[in-house]
Order: C-alpha cells, then sequence, then structure tokens
C-alpha cells in the first residue's frame, strides 16, 4: 500500500509491497503523487516487471535524512552544516548518476578547502545516506560509490601538552573561564560533558560525577579530585543566587564560546597551536603518570579503544627516568 508525505513543499511516495523492494519518488504536486503511486501499484498486482524511478536526486536523499534520520543524533547540528555542503555539490546529481568519479571529483574539490579530517567526515555522512537509501526507502544502488574511491591519508591526532609555564598563564584566566580550564585538567572531561553538568550529577559526599551523556552513548561516573570538588562548590556557589534549579547547567558558555574564549586567552599570552581539546589530552596524560593502569584511565575518561586511549598518552621521558631507578 502506497503512502504519502508531505516534507519541504513536496510530496513523498512511497510503496511496499510483498515480493518487491520499496519504491519511493517526490513529486511536486499530490495528484501525480497519487496517480504514480496508483498506476505502479497496479503494475505489481499484474506483475508487470517494475523499474526503480531514475530520477531521484541526492538532494532529495539529503532532505529526509536531515528530517527523519539527523534529529536521531546528538551530532545533529553538526551534521546539518555537512548536509548542506553535501547538497551544495552532490544535490542536483541522480542517484543513479553518482559514479565514483563524481564523488572522486567531490573528494578533490573539498580537499582544497578542508582537511582531511573533515572530508571523511562528509563523505561518512553520504555513505550513511546512501546505505539508509539502500536498506530502508527502496532505492537500488548498484554500486556504493564511496566504498569505491581511495581517501586521503588523516594526519596523526594531535600531540600538543602543556610545557613549562603554560598552565600558570592559562589560570592567569578569571571566572568561568578559569574553573571551566581546572575542571578540564583534572578530569581529562570532553568540552560538551564539562558544559552539561547540573547539580543533581555530583556527589560530593562520594567526590563522584556522572556523566549522562556521553560521545560513546555510554554513561559514566568519574572520581573527582579535591581540586575538581573546590571547583564545582565554587561554581554552585557564584551561581546559586541565579539559577537555583536542580537540572540546570552549571556552567553559561556555549561550546563555541568555551573555544573562542580559550583561543582568545591562549594568544593574548602567545601559547601557539594550543586547543581546549588539548587539555584532555593533558589530562589523560597526566593520569598516566600518576601511576593510573589503562583501565583505570580508561574508567576516567571515558575511551573505549585502548589504541585511541593510547593516542592520547603521552609520558614524557624525564618523567619515566625517575620511575625506572
Amino acid at each position: 500500500m502506497a503512502t504519502i508525505r508531505k516534507r519541504s513543499g513536496k510530496y513523498h511516495a512511497q510503496i511496499r509491497k510483498t515480493g518487491y523492494n520499496a519504491l519511493t519518488k517526490t513529486f511536486s504536486s499530490l495528484t501525480t503523487a497519487k496517480r504514480w503511486a496508483s498506476s505502479t501499484e497496479a503494475d505489481m498486482e499484474r506483475n508487470l516487471h517494475v523499474v526503480l524511478p531514475d530520477n531521484t536526486t541526492i538532494g532529495e536523499l539529503l532532505d529526509r535524512y536531515e528530517e527523519e534520520v539527523s534529529p536521531l543524533h546528538k551530532s545533529h547540528k553538526v551534521e546539518k552544516y555537512r548536509l548542506q555542503t553535501l547538497r551544495k555539490h552532490l544535490g542536483d546529481k541522480r542517484v543513479s548518476n553518482l559514479l565514483p568519479s563524481v564523488v572522486c571529483k567531490y573528494r578533490d574539490a573539498r580537499l582544497k578547502a578542508v582537511s582531511p579530517a573533515s572530508l571523511k567526515r562528509e563523505l561518512t555522512i553520504l555513505s550513511s545516506v546512501l546505505n539508509i537509501a539502500g536498506k530502508e526507502w527502496g532505492i537500488n544502488l548498484q554500486n556504493h560509490p564511496v566504498s569505491m574511491i581511495s581517501l586521503p591519508k588523516i594526519a596523526r591526532g594531535r600531540e600538543r601538552r602543556l610545557e613549562a609555564g603554560e598552565e600558570e598563564k592559562l589560570l592567569s584566566a578569571t571566572g568561568e573561564l578559569k574553573l571551566l580550564i581546572i575542571l578540564a585538567l583534572e578530569t581529562g572531561m570532553r568540552r560538551g560533558e564539562i558544559l552539561n553538568i547540573k547539580k543533581s550529577h555530583i556527589d560530593f559526599t562520594r567526590q563522584t560525577l556522572l556523566i549522562p551523556l556521553t560521545k560513546t552513548d555510554t554513561p559514566r561516573t568519574i572520581p573527582l579530585s579535591s581540586k575538581a570538588i573546590a571547583v564545582l562548590r565554587e561554581q554552585l556557589r557564584g551561581s546559586e543566587n541565579i539559577i537555583p534549579i536542580e537540572e540546570t547547567t552549571l556552567f553559561s558558555y556555549t561550546a563555541r564560546g568555551l573555544s573562542g574564549a580559550f583561543l582568545r586567552l591562549s594568544r593574548r599570552h602567545k601559547l601557539d597551536n594550543l586547543h581546549f581539546h588539548d587539555l584532555r589530552h593533558e589530562a589523560t596524560s597526566r593520569f598516566f603518570e600518576k601511576g593510573l593502569n589503562p583501565v583505570e584511565v580508561a574508567t576516567i575518561t571515558g575511551h573505549k579503544d585502548t589504541r585511541m586511549l593510547m593516542r592520547y598518552t603521552h609520558l614524557r621521558a624525564e618523567d619515566l627516568v625517575k620511575r625506572l631507578g
């Protein structure tokens, strides 16, 4: 039976019938959509061979993905910008014409504007769109063009650690920014995890913090150092009179606002090539330097892949000398 839905001013008709692949087509008018659905279903009843319409565009698939699939992802706001980029470059292409050579042309053009890592994220979304279209939307792909092209090697992950005197310069910051820097160095939490802290997540008795929303979709509870506890108490004292609500986040920064403030602080002190996320890298390395084993560190940082954890961990040789004796 056919279902017709209106999305973004257009009508998406879909037919699902036992023994046939699901068929989907987009129309500008409801009358035309009904006429196509009726004639196609009649062909199915007469056991005629049904050929998937070849005029479905990548733009239509991207629109549907943005409306139905992307909102279910935590990263949907970031995905929106990447979907816009894909739509700009590939939106008018028919699915049947999306050959590997077309994707290669897109790859080469984008590499002139973005890093290999950014390109990979864009192509990952395109691959997801095509996979879902093939499995759930009745779009038959002869070949998966993204899987057939070569991708440039991605540079090794950042290994930036704080040098002598740099932590003192960072802690010259005031207010929330200073507290956020200390908390990042003491816990190794991601930027988004820190900014989502709520009073109800903190257990001062056990000195632990619940992180319900994580990058890996696995909630975790981490131990808090005395410095981290002091930071949270100070922030609570400063915000209780303004925001007494239990479920309101403690810190007022947005993710972009925090990154911008940290960048300005780094530039003011001439700290080259330093990002807020590097504090997570620094904290992870410090955990190992304190003698914690990989399992203990992973419990705090939330890393699931030991290889990824080791990428964040760069011990200073001079510190290891002391332990060797």
